[in-house]
């Protein structure tokens, strides 16, 4: 196959080219093309030289097509459809979308915001489908690798990119939680309070300490954690089962403690100014994917009441 350089191909010639074929008459392709009769010759002869065939041959008084030309009307339509679906603005319609929205994050957050979401969702795109995965170490390496649309999160990436962006979902403080027979249940808790009981962490990455715990190191405190888990969910029912204390942003309702038995109490005064702040991220290479800037509204929509 012969090499064409395509940096000296015009796709405006294969519009004209298009018409020429059909009509097989310069001045009528010219008429339905809104061009002058002159503009067209000019493209016809521009054309053969690039596709080296006459295209047209007079026969008998009329024009005909070429062997080459006969081929290229029969690809032509299909490769002019394919480089406009290219080019065009891609549609979403969520009325009959088929999709899979690809979320990941750490339980917490993947357990807040996924079942508000999936019900708007069942809403307005019921043929949709929705996909969550927890993701507690490399908490931002889904959106680089392309492997999840979203991430939910409360923290941030570890070093700054320009490829991601990213929208609060609300900023939240804190209350203590522990079990509806705990002797400090329904008490103020004093900052001794606090230290004088064992503590449940929930480790979010696996490495260094607890915002809290740096906070208290740079008081010259140390409280004393029990146990650490992994699994936010876990850890509430830990905190209803036992006598530990176990901090948790204030996003959740009153059933979701009383299912774990526990109850929720204001923090220490330390605390007071202590607020976790969630985020949605997603990569540059979707921001403009009309399906994600459609779950982007619809996130904002749902979280509207914590903003």
């Amino acid at each position: 196959m012969r090499q064409v350089n395509l940096r000296g191909v015009d796709l405006n010639l294969l519009v004209i080219l298009e018409k020429l074929l059909e009509t097989r008459h310069v001045s009528l392709a010219a008429t339905q093309l809104h061009m002058s009769q002159p503009a067209v010759s000019r493209a016809l002869q521009r054309l053969r030289e690039l596709l080296n065939d006459p295209l047209l041959v007079r026969i008998a008084g009329d024009y005909e097509l070429t062997e080459r030309a006969a081929e290229i009307q029969r690809l032509l339509p299909s490769a002019l459809a394919t480089i406009q679906e290219m080019i065009a603005k891609p549609e979403f319609d969520p009325a009959t979308a088929k999709e899979t929205i690809r979320f990941s994050g750490p339980e917490l957050e993947v357990n807040l915001y996924g079942p508000p979401l999936l019900k708007r969702m069942k809403q307005e795109a019921p043929g949709m489908k929705l996909e969550l995965k927890s993701n507690i170490r490399n908490q931002f390496e889904p959106l680089e690798t392309g492997e999840a649309h979203f991430v939910l999160s409360g923290q941030e990436p570890n070093a700054a990119t320009s490829q991601l962006h990213r929208i609060s979902l609300g900023r939240f403080s804190y209350v203590c939680l522990m079990s509806k027979d705990h002797s400090l249940a329904g008490k103020p808790i004093s900052l001794d309070d606090y230290l004088a009981q064992d503590h449940i962490s929930v480790m979010i990455t696996g490495a260094g300490q607890s915002i809290i715990d740096e906070k208290l190191a740079a008081m010259g405190r140390k409280r004393n954690v029990a146990v650490k888990i992994s699994s936010f969910f876990a850890a509430m029912h830990f905190c209803g089962q036992t006598d530990l204390l176990f901090l948790v942003p204030s996003i959740f309702d009153k059933k979701i403690y009383e299912g774990h038995n526990t109850i929720a109490s204001p923090v220490p005064d330390f605390l007071k100014d202590h607020h976790q702040e969630f985020f949605l991220y997603w990569h540059e290479r979707y921001h403009h994917d009309p399906m994600i800037q459609w779950t982007r509204t619809l996130m904002k929509e749902t979280t509207r009441q914590y903003r």
